[in-house]
């Protein structure tokens, strides 16, 4: 049965309509209310079947509201796809981070800077003060105090103090008119700061292994560790039954694990190796 002229009316009304909530919408032209009342205005002076004409407009109008939708859900489902990835990332760095105790040392300090500082802190008690019970000679030892000295402004409390490094960054946590770039800004200097390090006791662990003292293939040490209670238990527990070998590998293991969980490869400086520690060890 024919459309009557009301139901046509109440048909090209309600395409109107459409047409403008889908503009508003989709934010597009394809439903441009101007090109339909062209179109509808050439359907009455050609005297076409108005009802052909309202079916041909609702099939077009579907079409493109539906390859619309089609394009947008695509779209969604691919910002929800990186938006998972990036959460992924965020939650895979922030539980490599989580594995090393935390030292909180002030109130504004981010979760980063809290977990590095204790992982450097650990790895300078436990595992790189194992290098004073193997290097004898005075080369390998005055470059291991130098170290030492270094890492101890990163690392080491002083007391109740903490290390200098962290002191600094204090200092910027306390001030009234540090901005969050202020603060961003010291934190990532702690930390490539302390990478630079980290970098170069590794290189400083290869020059080691590179050594070839047969007394390092023997079972390692304890006699010259001189630290007692729980830091030389926890020692202990690291290196038992390991060569000096196997402890500087250790070392060096440890140094990189820091550097990779913390995302810090990148800060290495570029320096020649003069080959200093790779010459015949001999005991002095």
């Amino acid at each position: 049965m024919a459309l009557s002229g009301k139901e046509t009316d109440q048909l090209i009304n309600k395409l109107r309509e459409k047409y403008k909530e889908s503009t508003i919408e989709y934010k597009t032209r394809l439903f441009n209310i101007n090109a339909f009342e062209d179109r509808l205005q050439m359907a009455l002076r050609r005297r076409m079947s108005l009802e052909g004409f309202i079916l041909a407009e609702i099939a077009n109008y579907e079409k493109i509201k539906g390859d619309l939708d089609k394009e947008r859900n695509r779209t969604d489902e691919e910002e929800n796809s990186f938006s998972r990835k990036v959460e992924n990332i965020i939650e895979e760095n922030t539980a490599r981070m989580r594995k090393y105790n935390p030292v909180k040392f002030h109130p504004l300090a981010g979760i980063e800077i809290s977990h590095f500082y204790g992982a450097v802190s650990e790895f300078v008690l436990y595992y790189f003060s194992i290098l004073w019970t193997i290097i004898d000679v005075y080369e390998y030892k005055d470059k291991l105090h130098k170290l030492d000295d270094r890492m101890a402004d990163f690392a080491l409390q002083r007391g109740k103090r903490h290390p200098r490094r962290v002191e600094d960054h204090i200092l910027v946590l306390n001030r009234k008119d540090s901005k969050e770039i202020d603060i961003e800004k010291s934190k990532n200097e702690y930390l490539k700061e302390t990478a630079f390090l980290l970098h170069e006791i590794s290189d400083f662990m290869d020059d080691l292994i590179e050594i070839r003292n047969k007394d390092w293939d023997n079972p390692l040490r304890f006699n010259k560790l001189y630290v007692e209670g729980d830091t030389k238990r926890k020692i202990l527990n690291i290196f038992s039954g390991m060569t000096p070998y196997g402890a500087i590998l250790k070392v060096r293991e440890r140094a990189q694990e820091i550097i990779n969980d913390f995302r810090l490869e990148s800060f290495k400086k570029k320096q020649f190796r003069e080959g200093l520690y790779t010459k015949p060890y001999q005991e002095k």
